[in-house]
């Protein structure tokens, strides 16, 4: 059972073979929505008793690949109502179809049930929440094959896009590197880079440039490395540039020795040197 003091969700996971000793603790007597998967298929549902639906599908052949069960329920004092479990049923499934990680198993195509803009902006919270801690409890179908698995994150507040925030200053220069990490700017014959150190590898940023030309004094490792970044189709043309091109993926290189001889193609190229600097427009 993962649960948050800062939410009203809680989501069971357990294998399907233990849904009796569940239902028997009296932890499924509740609404809410649920899914089932083999991390192939999955199965998206909802019901006002969870433990009596999900034993309807433990006798169903169909529902064979329901291996893993996640249920979504409210916290004690804060339980679901059908338009909730029904809205979870339909974003769940989106969701899953969106992510392209399983092939979802469907009866009648779950709809959005309507409501008004303040219950749809509590529905949103209280997903984003849920699909947290699925993440949390082991679920990875919502993680987009070829991504890198991470948390969702909840949506920015409402009023982050209205007028209450129009006047608030303008920052130039910000970090774009994690949190307590330095960033480094390097400038070589018209080109420019920035990047940071991420553990033991030295990160050059997307929207660095590339130097299309290479040195003759260049090594021939670092004539095979240029070979490969150029290969990658990570580079972009720069409209009215024909020396250097723009990286739109960030790379990551052993030392920052190495990430200046491959962007610069120089055996002798430009420096790297601490970025110290913000400039903030008055509102």
């Amino acid at each position: 059972m993962i649960s948050d003091g800062a939410s009203r969700v809680v989501v069971h996971a357990f294998p399907m073979t233990d849904l009796a000793s569940v239902s028997g603790a009296d932890l499924l007597a509740t609404p809410g929505s649920y899914l089932m998967t083999d991390g192939r298929v999955a199965y998206v549902g909802e019901s006002n008793r969870v433990s009596r639906r999900l034993a309807d599908h433990c006798a169903d052949p169909s529902k064979s690949f329901g291996r893993d069960v996640f249920v979504i329920t409210g916290c004690d004092g804060s339980s679901f109502d059908k338009a909730l479990g029904l809205d979870f049923q339909f974003r769940l499934t989106r969701e899953a179809i969106d992510c392209g990680v399983v092939t979802v198993a469907k009866g009648l195509n779950p709809v959005q049930p309507r409501m008004t803009a303040a219950v749809r902006a509590t529905h949103d919270r209280v997903y984003f929440d849920a699909l947290r801690l699925l993440f949390d409890a082991g679920c990875r179908i919502f993680v987009p094959a070829g991504s890198e698995p991470s948390p969702h994150q909840p949506p920015p507040a409402a009023e982050s896009v209205g007028e209450a925030v129009d006047g608030g200053p303008m920052s130039i220069g910000v970090s774009s590197a994690p949190l307590g990490a330095d960033e480094f700017e390097m400038k070589y014959l018209g080109l420019w880079a920035r990047g940071y150190w991420a553990a033991d590898r030295f990160v050059v940023a997307a929207g660095s440039e590339v130097r299309e030309e290479t040195n003759g004094s260049v090594d021939a490792l670092t004539r095979s490395r240029r070979d490969e970044l150029f290969d990658a189709k990570v580079l972009s043309a720069i409209p009215g540039v024909s020396d250097r091109r723009r990286l739109v993926a960030a790379v990551a290189f052993p030392s920052t020795s190495i990430a200046a001889k491959i962007l610069c193609g120089a055996h002798t190229p430009g420096k790297w040197v601490p970025v110290n600097k913000a400039i903030w427009l008055a509102p």
